[in-house]
């Protein structure tokens, strides 16, 4: 079963174009950080809800086919 947080990322890509070329954390259904690295959005993400593990991303620029 996917979690909260991968189920609202891939049913709101609308909602993710305005991080395009960014890295971002999510938490259920909310965008929580967001950084130019994995790292730093990681690290932002802890510091706001230090239990909580964040579902981590990167947002490609343009058209990317991930296989």
């Amino acid at each position: 079963m996917a979690s909260k947080a991968f189920e609202w990322y891939i049913s709101n890509p609308e909602e993710l174009k305005k991080y395009t070329g960014r890295h971002v954390a999510i938490i259920d259904d909310q965008v929580i950080a967001v950084g130019d690295s994995a790292k730093e959005a990681y690290e932002i993400a802890k510091r706001k809800f230090p239990k909580e593990i964040p579902l981590l991303t990167y947002i490609p620029k343009g058209e990317t086919l991930v296989l």
